[in-house]
């Protein structure tokens, strides 16, 4: 990947105390920042990330709001 974008201006979409968001509009893509780790995703890339990461909150959290209930066996 290219490397020059680096010197680009960059918007920040969204932080917090784990992670920052950034699009950079000379490269068109979204930058990544956990901790330590940074990813560049094509924005494609990065709403796909955002739809799993945001089943997975969905189905971690709905055992900590409903209780489980036990499943039927099918007929």
């Amino acid at each position: 990947m290219n490397t020059e974008h680096d010197t680009g201006v960059r918007q920040i979409l969204a932080h917090c105390t784990v992670c920052q968001v950034e699009r950079c509009a000379d490269c068109e893509t979204v930058h990544l920042h956990v901790g330590h780790t940074s990813l560049r995703l094509t924005m494609a890339a990065f709403l796909s990330l955002c739809a799993t990461l945001l089943e997975a909150a969905q189905t971690a959290t709905q055992g900590a709001i409903l209780p489980a209930t036990p499943r039927r066996a099918a007929n």
